[in-house]
């Protein structure tokens, strides 16, 4: 996909967010609503990042994002409002509920996106009105290997958004690379270290290169706008003594792109 194709698809998401209108139920999009339900809802947040720890291969932890949204203040001129819902726009199921079991819905991102999310109610006469808002989620993936003389890291640039649009704004690398002093009894030696990053066509578009000394270290590190969806690979591979590795993979999408805040008045 093209930077330009990309960037006018992100430009139609944009204008779809200012269509939604006031998030206090009088506009649902470009036709004004003029239904019975007064659908007010409040949220803190609207953008945030996600991050995934990774050893040797392994993923050992995951924090997520959490996304929380209230309707307390949500009526009906018809009736009562007997469902409140949300859906999340990344493929997850529907959340809902009766708001005398509570006014809140709250959603875990657990991927990065610019995600559109429906949030809407329903009175006990079949009445519905929904809203959109754009949630933010930006991607930070931190990934070690010890002792090791060859390191291939992956990870996925497409998002789960509805038509996985829009692609991320930039992919950017920081991976520092540590060379362990030898012991009085062996010793130790320098190593030659390659960085190598690819994209989702498997195209190499950035690869660096050192020497690194004997109990030394170095950091190399990139971003690209350039974003081709699927599946990256950053390549780190030494020759000479075995190193220790620390990469930094940040996914991050356009700021601003998402929503503004509605907090509930003071």
């Amino acid at each position: 996909m093209s930077i330009d194709i990309r960037v006018s698809a992100l430009a139609v998401l944009l204008l779809s967010a200012s269509l939604a209108g006031c998030f206090g139920g009088d506009d649902d999009g470009p036709t004004v609503y003029g239904g019975p339900i007064d659908l007010i809802v409040y949220y803190e947040e609207t953008a945030g990042s996600i991050q995934q720890n990774w050893q040797n291969g392994n993923m050992v932890s995951s924090t997520g994002v959490e996304m929380k949204f209230e309707f307390g203040s949500t009526s009906s001129s018809k009736g009562e409002i007997t469902s409140i819902y949300l859906i999340p726009g990344d493929g997850g199921d529907t959340v809902s509920q009766n708001p005398t079991d509570g006014a809140e819905l709250s959603y875990t991102y657990g991927t990065h996106g610019l995600f559109n999310v429906t949030l809407g109610a329903i009175d006990d006469e079949g009445n519905e009105h929904m809203i959109y808002v754009f949630i933010r989620i930006d991607m930070t993936i931190v990934w070690t290997d010890d002792n090791t003389a060859q390191s291939s890291m992956t990870f996925e640039v497409t998002p789960d958004t509805e038509d996985h649009i829009p692609l991320p704004e930039t992919v950017m690398y920081r991976s520092t690379v540590e060379n362990p002093g030898g012991n009085v009894i062996f010793g130790g030696g320098n190593s030659d270290v390659t960085w190598s990053l690819k994209n989702g066509e498997d195209v190499e578009i950035d690869t660096q290169s050192g020497t690194i000394n004997d109990g030394g270290s170095e950091t190399m590190e990139d971003s690209s706008k350039v974003i081709v969806a699927g599946t990256w690979t950053l390549e780190v591979s030494a020759d000479g003594d075995n190193v220790n590795i620390d990469n930094e993979i940040m996914i991050h999408y356009v700021e601003g792109s998402e929503s503004a805040k509605n907090p509930r008045p003071a």
